[in-house]
């Protein structure tokens, strides 16, 4: 029964992704949502990331705030950061034409409040998958990690 299971929800799966019609999502008024966690302190969070505008043909800037806690042999506490992120898709430079899928890579440059070092940075790679014309998914991993969810506003 279990093996049931697993296979109509993996067929249910497919479908969707075969069937969900999705646009091209560079851009402003874009909405991303995560939890974060770090590789060296420990951390677990919350960031979010607004797209404000596009820089040339494939780079958008975005205003970005993260709530995080850490707790590692020197430190422990939480902290809120806030500044920009970077974005370039890189979709044209890697020939990647498919409406769904969006492959980026990201920085981000700000001020910690309330921790140990008041710089608050990060870079990483990552992807976007696009349930809907509004709804998405993405991932990133590079100086620490994100899952989440992005919307088209």
């Amino acid at each position: 029964m279990k093996k049931l299971y697993l296979f109509l929800f993996t067929i249910a799966l497919i479908g969707i992704t075969n069937f969900a019609s999705a646009q091209d999502y560079k851009g402003p008024k874009v909405l991303n949502v995560g939890l974060i966690s770090g590789f060296s302190s420990y951390n677990f969070g919350v960031q979010a990331d607004y797209e404000i505008a596009q820089l040339g043909q494939d780079f958008t800037v975005g205003a970005s705030a993260a709530f995080q806690s850490w707790d590692n042999n020197d430190y422990k506490g939480s902290s809120f950061a806030i500044g920009a992120r970077f974005r370039w898709y890189a979709d044209r430079v890697l020939n990647i034409s498919h409406p769904k899928w969006d492959v980026f890579a990201n920085g981000d440059i700000g001020f910690n409040i309330n921790a140990p070092n008041g710089l608050w940075w990060g870079i990483g790679i990552g992807g976007k998958f696009h349930i809907s014309d509004t709804f998405g998914l993405q991932a990133i991993i590079g100086s620490g990690a994100q899952i989440g969810v992005t919307f088209q506003l």
